[in-house]
């Protein structure tokens, strides 16, 4: 093998080594259980992969700035806890907040966004300007949001996302957005300002 092709090896593994693994690991798993490409596995695999799919776009750009944020799990579990107990039906028995009306789905939707903004806001406060590492921050706020989060779920009952309203159950039947999201986050990131300019801030960083 030439020095040339060699180097080029190497710099394959480096760059794809990652896609090597995954292929091994898959091969691995098709010989011991053949089932595993069957159209209900690869079903079952995307829909329980739904939520880190659009969760893992959204960090997407934090990465190619060098950043993270590891609290992003915690925020969706809080996001998620919350918009239960606001969209509880009012014949629900055991309805967490029993004098308030049921609120529409858009402003339920806007209240946990808005928290979650918060959020990213002190994250973005801490890294830019107490020059806290991003992963250092994120993962205070990871702790701090899983705790504020079992604070409310103990606080509001055992059940806060039973009783909901069945035209809300039934959404996820009717919603099919999650391959709508790739091409759009990678628009963003390739082909819009912003993602270029988010591609600039790294390089800049590597100088």
């Amino acid at each position: 093998m030439s020095a040339l092709n060699k180097k080029s090896f190497l710099t394959y593994l480096k760059e794809g080594g990652i896609y090597v693994v995954l292929l091994v690991l898959l091969a691995i798993i098709i010989f011991q259980d053949p089932t595993f490409l069957s159209l209900l596995n690869l079903s079952n695999i995307l829909t329980q992969s739904s939520v880190r799919i659009i969760i893992a776009l959204g960090v997407a750009g934090l990465i190619v700035t060098q950043g993270t944020d590891l609290s992003a799990g915690r925020q969706v579990g809080l996001a998620a806890v919350i918009a239960a107990t606001l969209l509880q039906s009012m014949e629900n028995a055991n309805k967490v907040f029993p004098e308030m009306a049921t609120m529409p789905i858009f402003v339920v939707i806007l209240i946990v966004c808005a928290i979650g903004a918060i959020i990213g806001l002190i994250n973005g406060i801490i890294i830019a300007y107490l020059n806290v590492t991003p992963f250092i921050t994120t993962l205070g706020t990871m702790i701090i949001v899983y705790g504020i989060n079992s604070l409310y779920y103990d606080f509001v009952g055992a059940s806060p996302h039973f009783g909901l309203r069945q035209r809300l159950l039934d959404l996820h039947a009717r919603v099919y957005c999650d391959g709508q999201f790739p091409p759009v986050v990678h628009h963003l990131l390739c082909a819009d300002c912003g993602g270029l300019r988010l591609g600039a801030v790294e390089q800049n960083a590597l100088r």
